[in-house]
Order: C-alpha cells, then sequence, then structure tokens
C-alpha cells in the first residue's frame, strides 16, 4: 500500500507541474505552439479556482494545528479523544488536498496537453534565460 502511495504521489507531482509556472506568464509560449486563446483562458480559470480551494485547506490544517495545541496545553490526557479525532480531520483534509490537486490536472488536461505545456515550458525557460539548449540538446531533439 505504501509503495502505491508513493508511487501516486510521485506521479501527481510531475503531472502537476502546471503549478511551477504560472499558466499567466506563458500565455504567449502556449499561443505559440497552438494553443487557442479560450483554451489558455479555460485552463487559467480552473487552476484559479484549485488555487483558492488549495488555500482554504492550508488555513483549515492551521486551524486544526491550533486546535491540537490548545488541547495539549490545557490537558493532553483528558482531550485525547478530542485530539484523535482533529488528526482524522486533519488526514481527510490532506486526502482533500491531493485529490484537489489531481481533479485539477485532468480537467487542465482537457484544455493543453501535457506535451503541449511541456513544449510551451521549455520555450518560455528558453525565453527567460534559465534554460540553455547544448549542442546534445540539439542534436538528440533532432533524431
Amino acid at each position: 500500500m505504501r509503495r502505491y502511495i508513493i508511487l501516486g504521489l510521485m506521479l501527481l507531482g510531475s503531472m502537476f507541474s502546471y503549478a511551477n509556472i504560472s499558466i499567466s506568464n506563458m500565455e504567449k509560449e502556449l499561443s505559440t505552439i497552438g494553443i487557442s486563446d479560450k483554451n489558455i483562458e479555460n485552463a487559467k480559470i480552473i487552476l484559479g479556482m484549485a488555487l483558492k480551494k488549495h488555500r482554504i485547506m492550508l488555513i483549515e490544517l492551521d486551524q486544526k494545528e491550533l486546535e491540537i495545541n490548545k488541547l495539549l496545553i490545557d490537558d493532553p490526557e483528558k482531550n485525547w479523544f478530542k485530539i484523535n479525532k482533529i488528526f482524522d480531520e486533519i488526514g481527510q483534509i490532506n486526502s482533500n488536498v491531493k485529490k484537489n490537486q489531481l481533479k485539477t490536472q485532468i480537467d487542465v488536461r482537457k484544455y493543453i496537453s501535457k506535451e503541449d505545456f511541456l513544449r510551451a515550458k521549455g520555450i518560455y525557460l528558453e525565453n527567460q534565460g534559465i534554460l540553455r539548449k547544448t549542442t546534445i540538446d540539439v542534436q538528440i531533439h533532432q533524431n
């Protein structure tokens, strides 16, 4: 089971690369590779809503941690069942965060494929001077 969770998190991390660079910053590059303005706008809307949900869930996590700290200060033995319940709620919120990330990824891919995003990301990084092509890169991509 642990293997599947680790594999899922690694897959999720690689798939959720949309969050690394904002689509708003890459609009020109996405348009250059042929993504329509409407699809770019739809993807931005989806990512904006997901970011709001994510922030709300992070605030909920902070609130739960504060509740636990308060219960620990008061009397941990007396409040053990409440603390246990709050830990379960924290686990549920963490699960919802991951589900939200995956659902967002699936929804965004309806408008921008992974391959198109990675091509646009490469162009963006080259334009920013972050990524430079070496002669080896050029030879590999020519083959």
